[in-house]
């Protein structure tokens, strides 16, 4: 058997049927959308840590300043893997190019890397549409993205000329085309064996980097911080890109005052019904303390109804908010080749705060008719 003021509490709500959708519809809506930019939020900080975590070094060890190359680096790379948690160690040597074949000339970024070691850190095997990162090794061999290719009007096997001043003229051949979807690394850099760089720039056994990628990324500046005590220039991921960590501390800041902001104007909702109710009910709130009914009770009454209204609300817009992101989920928006996949992500703790704040913000919007109600002197309540 329910309790006295749980029983009236849900007659109240089924009697005012207009009423009572029109709060647990505000409610609701406000939960819905909150839960829709949060899993847009979560999505896109997971696409911005997948770009971290698979396309780009967790640590960076570059030359001290006034120095160009890396002389000792294979002592580098030896140490850095007694520390802990390591995945790949990749040096590579990064220089200016102009790259020729027959009329069309680029210029672009040539880095030398030891593939193997370098996919480790940036995935970019994966990409290949034809031919494959390996492939560099075979002698004086050049892999690209497709746009530059385009650009240089060059096909597989064909050959072209790489240039720079105060560097080596060497010739190439293309031997593996790839894309990524960054226009950065498709047109602006090509990628040769550590050896070819190093004859290209006439430096020696020398790299400009040497590339770190962690089990753990956020380990990365306690990492950083041993290969400096090294006597290395070192950088982590949060140092070298910090524009990542401000717009996920920003979106989610903002996104925090939005959805508290709509959550306080559907408890207006609810405050508006329940202060309605109580003038509507006011005869009926007199019967119930004229037949024993304790000030008490009548506060209970009201903050369950308010409560109750919250929950349903709340239930109600999760579940629409969940429905909204999941068929939104990996929708592309924009014209082709410039189109932006969303990505949603519902974590179901987000979902639980959801429906607390919204049932919270639905017993305090009602404490002001709940505490009226209360007081109502049972004579003058029953005179109306």
């Amino acid at each position: 058997m329910l309790p006295f003021e749980l029983f009236i509490a849900l007659k109240y709500i089924t009697a005012r049927k207009r009423q009572t959708a029109l709060a647990m519809g505000a409610v609701g809506l406000a939960v819905a959308i909150s839960c829709i930019f949060v899993a847009l939020q979560n999505g896109f900080e997971s696409f911005l840590i997948e770009i971290v975590v698979k396309n780009i070094a967790h640590i960076t060890v570059s030359p001290k300043d006034g120095d160009m190359y890396l002389h000792l680096y294979r002592t580098l790379v030896e140490r850095a893997w007694e520390l802990p948690g390591l995945v790949a160690v990749s040096p590579s040597l990064t220089a200016g190019a102009i790259l020729a074949h027959d009329d069309n000339v680029e210029n672009v970024a040539l880095s030398g890397v030891i593939p193997w070691e370098a996919d480790e850190i940036s995935g970019l095997g994966e990409n290949f549409i034809q031919g494959e990162f390996n492939s560099v090794l075979g002698g004086r061999r050049v892999v690209m993205g497709k746009a530059l290719a385009d650009k240089l009007d060059v096909k597989m096997g064909d050959t072209l000329e790489a240039s720079y001043p105060d560097s080596r003229t060497l010739n190439l051949v293309l031997s593996g085309i790839y894309h990524t979807g960054y226009a950065q690394v498709d047109e602006g850099m090509a990628f040769v064996s550590l050896e070819t760089a190093q004859r290209f720039v006439d430096e020696g056994d020398v790299v400009s980097s040497v590339g770190i990628k962690m089990v753990d990324i956020y380990e990365a500046p306690r990492a950083a911080e041993e290969i400096e005590a090294m006597g290395y220039n070192a950088k982590s991921w949060q140092e070298l890109y910090p524009n990542i960590l401000e717009v996920l501390a920003f979106q989610k800041a903002q996104n925090k005052i939005n959805l508290l902001l709509l959550l306080v104007i559907a408890a207006f909702g609810i405050a508006n019904v329940m202060n309605m109710l109580v003038l509507e009910k006011t005869r009926q709130i007199g019967m119930l303390m004229a037949m024993g009914a304790r000030p008490a009770s009548i506060w209970r009454i009201f903050i369950l109804e308010s409560g109750i209204l919250g929950l349903a609300g709340g239930v109600g817009g999760s579940i629409l908010g969940a429905a909204v992101s999941l068929y939104l989920g990996g929708i592309e928006m924009g014209p082709p080749g410039q189109s932006i996949t969303l990505y949603f992500i519902i974590n179901p703790m987000d979902i639980i705060t959801f429906n607390l704040a919204a049932i919270l913000l639905a017993i305090v919007a009602g404490l002001f008719a709940a505490r009226k109600a209360s007081r109502l002197d049972p004579v003058e309540a029953l005179r109306g």
